[in-house]
């Protein structure tokens, strides 16, 4: 669990976009769901659509984002990277090294 009060990367930030638009969702779902200003959210919406990782639908009457297939790969490598951080910060990713001690 995070400490109270700390501040988001940027990939942390576009995973919590990413996951919210696994299914369809509109700007002030997206929003407020990741705690982002109006103009952050504009920002990465254009980022992320330039990038392929989501896609944007228009209805007749708004506009819904989702998460592309790329998108999908984009969590699944994040996840994967963080999983093996975590288990870094708990001293379990990496075997003992050979540097003269015993195992």
């Amino acid at each position: 669990m995070k400490a109270a009060f700390t501040k988001r990367g940027r990939l942390e930030i576009i995973n919590e976009i990413l996951i919210v638009c696994r299914k369809p969702a509109k700007k002030t779902s997206i929003l407020y769901k990741c705690n982002l200003s109006f103009n952050q959210l504009q920002r990465y919406l254009k980022y992320l659509i330039s990038q392929s990782l989501l896609s944007s639908i228009e209805s007749t009457e708004t506009i819904f984002y989702q998460m592309t297939d790329k998108g999908k790969g984009f969590l699944e490598e994040y996840r994967r990277l963080n999983d093996f951080l975590e288990g870094e910060r708990n001293g379990s990713a990496f075997p003992p090294s050979n540097r003269g001690e015993t195992i």
